[in-house]
């Protein structure tokens, strides 16, 4: 293949024996490094190699960094520079691309297709249609990446909208039966009644405990069904509560008027509810103790 070597710089000792040796049993002569330092102070030993191959998370120096400097240590005739990454977001690659990279290699590959990317580069004549494929590629990928975190946002959006929704619905629902609980009813009856509400309307909310306690605080805030210094300290000792009596008496009330909210999801989702609860409950999680409790309580 020629006496010019390939520098590869890979500080994963294991891959960079791997690649290397691939590359030498197919005749290149490969000059290792294990960071980005390394690799450029081996620059110092071979001018203008074949092509350089870059590890992009490295020590010392990474990839990125590394492909930056080479370029501005090169002349009018740079090599071909190839990077070793386990990122295919389009922003990781955009920033291999910028640095002045030609190509990007998926350590997920199969080496034949690392092998193919090699070859390709290291034919006569591929720097000069270097140029041109990596300012088509930036563009792409840029695209790309405007598009994903669009995406993105409006996922977010819809996310937050849904709860929103779901909170006015109940809120709404609660003020208007608000009536029926009097003044004297207490505190941990009533958190226990809108706990049953959002877990048979809106069982989303319960996703993590952190969804769980933000969205319970806008129930409690839209709909002022509990006093709000109260429901603090309710959701701060929900797992202590969820046993209760007075909670576990509102829960199932709660339970059992939540067909009347209008919400359609109750339908498609109220059979199979108690099964993720219990399930939820074995992994900690914030919704489902009340379940847990009054089965464990009605076996007895």
């Amino acid at each position: 293949m020629g006496a010019r070597p390939i520098i590869l710089a890979e500080d994963n000792d294991k891959l960079r024996r791997v690649y290397a040796d691939m590359l030498e049993a197919v005749g290149y002569s490969v000059m290792r490094a294990s960071d980005g330092a390394q690799a450029i102070a081996l620059l110092h030993k071979i001018v203008n190699p074949h092509l350089i191959i870059l590890d992009v998370m490295m020590p010392n120096m990474n990839g990125i960094e590394a492909c930056t400097r080479i370029r501005n240590m090169q002349g009018p005739k740079p090599c071909p520079i190839l990077f070793l990454t386990a990122l295919d977001q389009p922003e990781n690659i955009l920033e291999c691309l910028r640095a002045g990279g030609d190509d990007y290699l998926m350590k997920s590959a199969p080496l034949a297709e690392i092998l193919e990317r090699v070859r390709y580069w290291s034919r006569k004549g591929s720097v000069d249609d270097g140029t041109g494929r990596r300012d088509k590629a930036i563009k792409a990928l840029e695209a790309l990446a405007a598009d994903s975190r669009e995406a993105n946002c409006l996922n977010v959006a819809a996310e937050v909208s849904a709860d929103q929704l779901a909170v006015d619905q109940l809120a709404a629902f609660l003020a208007r039966n608000a009536a029926a609980f009097g003044d004297e009813t207490a505190a941990l009856y009533r958190f226990g009644y809108m706990v049953g509400l959002v877990e048979a309307c809106a069982p989303a909310a319960g996703k993590t405990a952190a969804d769980f306690t933000r969205f319970m605080r806008n129930l409690v805030l839209r709909s002022n069904f509990v006093d709000r210094n109260e429901a603090d300290a309710l959701l701060d000792n929900y797992r202590h509560i969820a046993d209760e009596s007075q909670f576990r008496d509102g829960w199932e009330r709660g339970r059992g008027d939540a067909a009347d909210v209008g919400m359609p999801q109750i339908a498609r989702l109220n059979d199979r509810f108690n099964d993720r609860s219990v399930a939820r409950c074995g992994r900690g999680g914030p919704i489902g103790s009340p379940v847990k409790a009054s089965r464990r309580r009605g076996q007895r």
